[in-house]
């Protein structure tokens, strides 16, 4: 099975407390449900008490119209109170969460490209999804340890009062609690840790593989595949299995711990009343308070652990928050007059893998208002390449410009914005035709705008024989498409943000070479006086390019025009002749 992407050592040392507590001050705590769930608690704890006494009297026999009227009265109150200070805080915990995830979903769209590779989509989803709900109730845990603690030292001082040597042989106890609880608070922070990192894992696992079942069933890999997610179910199994382990100790020292005390007031409480110092019922009015204590004690100790475990369940998000960010605001403005400007790289290195590179020292000129095409053997940086000049990746070395802005200075969404791409494979989204075509547009489009990148694309015809035409759904990542339709999609999309840069990577793969050519030369008289660049493998589209760019590993061969290469580049001759292009021999030979 596959690693978990994430680097769970470089977690560790780059996580802290510091870093949990700060993470509450990234967006705005609805501190007044908080404060509101707290005074309803305060005040519960006096109704708690008044309860208390009631139940005394009542244990005693004074059954009085009175006594149960108010001890009747009181109960009904808490309950109400339990409702609003439950009401405040959930209300506080939804509110939390919803800040929370769009804290870390705006992070998510801001990482680096390279960040959101080495994390992989599926743990950034799981982070999301999962993860992140644990923040949600550390800041209710917190004003429940405050309301906790008071009930605690306002049930203490009560139970003082009733009997005060009984009293100080309970307090004894309190550090044995203390320490127990404590030891389970740590090891809750590893059970959460290890139980979040086993639940992201299967979400990554399921996520990457439920998405490629197509290639899954072409392969007849099911058996394999149910054996791979076999163990990643087997480390969710273990680590909950944990998790019961630790719910059951976190139980039994909760019930010792209750048992014990209820041992020494039996027998401390029984040698009292024999010597006269305690009335007969003076055990189970004493453990009234008792119970009490206990209780306030319980959430305290119990709010610890939750927070220990959420720290763990933190973590992920926590080192992700801390991360390196990608502003796209940052930098100069670009100038107007970008479609008059060269594409110029200058010595430009980059690998996806250090030491690794897949474009070595390149320098070379995309000229302003024509058409170019690269070429090149598989990995020798053509897609590489049109990703470095929309600024998706930053270059290893040297720089790339258009005309005398340099791509790394200048703000990246309007760099993006001005580059229109077409890929191979290009995602859509759920929803309809329209929405598809019209997606990256800010402002209102209108239909005849969406209709007439459509025929650019030569995707008006099919698109009219959808059962809602363009209001029909295109399904989950365009499912409901064919291979060609999506494609079709796509080109209009990218057709409609009239960019000034089109990059067009492998974009007929999908198309026979006749709707190809046409949707081709369609394009290029559409965007005529506008920068086109080509990565296609068809070198009759290459051939049409106004200016020919030959990679080789990573490395420039050669530049010019489709006569220009016939006698400079063997690699160019190479290409034409596997496709039986003709012409090469004939021209290399002038």
């Amino acid at each position: 099975m596959k690693q978990n992407g994430r680097d769970r050592t470089q977690q560790k040392e780059k996580f802290s407390f510091r870093s949990y507590i700060t993470f509450y001050t990234r967006f705005p705590i609805p501190w007044w449900l908080f404060i509101g769930s707290l005074v309803f608690s305060l005040i519960n704890t006096e109704v708690f008490l008044a309860i208390s006494k009631y139940v005394i009297q009542i244990n005693k026999g004074e059954l009085y119209n009175d006594v149960i009227i108010g001890y009747s009265l009181l109960t009904v109150l808490n309950a109400v109170i339990a409702m609003l200070s439950n009401l405040c805080g959930e209300y506080g915990i939804q509110k939390v969460t919803l800040r929370a995830r769009k804290l870390l979903w705006d992070k998510i769209l801001h990482l680096p490209m390279r960040e959101v590779e080495r994390r992989q989509p599926s743990s950034l989803i799981s982070g999301v999804v999962n993860d992140i709900t644990q923040a949600s109730s550390v800041i209710y845990m917190i004003f429940s340890t405050v309301a906790s603690i008071y009930g605690f030292i306002r049930c203490c001082v009560e139970m003082a009062r009733f009997n005060a040597v009984l009293s100080a042989y309970m307090l004894l106890l309190v550090p044995l609690a203390v320490g127990v609880f404590a030891l389970v608070g740590q090891l809750q922070y590893h059970m959460m840790l290890r139980r979040y990192e086993s639940l992201n894992t299967m979400t990554e696992f399921f996520s990457e593989h439920i998405s490629a079942a197509k290639h899954v069933k072409a392969q007849a890999m099911e058996g394999l595949e149910i054996e791979e997610g076999l163990r990643a179910i087997d480390e969710r199994y273990k680590a909950d299995i944990y998790y019961a382990f630790m719910e059951v100790l976190q139980v039994f020292s909760n019930t010792l711990y209750t048992s014990i005390g209820k041992v020494a007031i039996a027998l401390f409480g029984s040698d009292m009343i024999r010597k006269g110092r305690m009335p007969d019922t003076g055990i189970n009015d004493f453990s009234t308070y008792k119970d009490r204590v206990d209780q306030y004690q319980a959430e305290v100790l119990t709010h610890y652990q939750t927070l220990k475990g959420t720290q763990g369940a933190m973590q992920y998000v926590g080192v992700l928050l801390d991360g390196p960010e990608e502003d796209p605001n940052a930098g100069y403005d670009l100038p107007g007059n970008l479609p008059e400007r060269d594409i110029v790289l200058d010595r430009v290195s980059f690998g996806y893998v250090p030491q690794q590179p897949v474009l070595h020292d390149l320098s070379l000129t995309i000229p302003a208002g024509k058409t170019t095409a690269i070429i090149g053997n598989n990995g020798s940086g053509k897609s590489t390449l049109l990703k470095l000049l929309q600024g998706i990746y930053p270059p290893d070395s040297g720089r790339i410009w258009l005309g005398k802005s340099a791509v790394d200075e200048v703000k990246l969404a309007q760099l993006r914005r001005r580059f229109g791409c077409v890929l191979q494979h290009n995602p859509l989204f759920s929803g309809t035709v329209r929405d598809n075509i019209a997606y990256g547009e800010t402002g209102e489009v209108s239909d005849e705008a969406v209709v007439q990148a459509a025929k650019l694309a030569d995707a008006d015809g099919f698109i009219r024989q959808l059962p809602q035409e363009y209001g029909s759904d295109v399904g989950m990542g365009g499912a409901l498409l064919s291979g060609g339709q999506r494609q079709r999609v796509a080109i209009a999309r990218t057709l409609l943000s009239d960019p000034d840069y089109l990059l067009m990577d492998e974009a007929g793969a999908s198309l026979d070479h006749k709707s190809d050519m046409t949707i081709y030369r369609t394009i290029r008289e559409h965007m005529k006086g506008r920068t086109i660049v080509v990565v296609a493998h068809d070198m009759r589209t290459v051939m049409e390019a106004d200016h020919i760019i030959v990679l080789n590993s990573g490395s420039l061969e050669a530049t010019g025009t489709h006569e220009e290469l016939l006698k400079t580049s063997s690699t160019y001759r190479a290409y034409l002749e596997l496709q039986g292009c003709g012409l090469a021999g004939e021209e290399a030979g002038r």
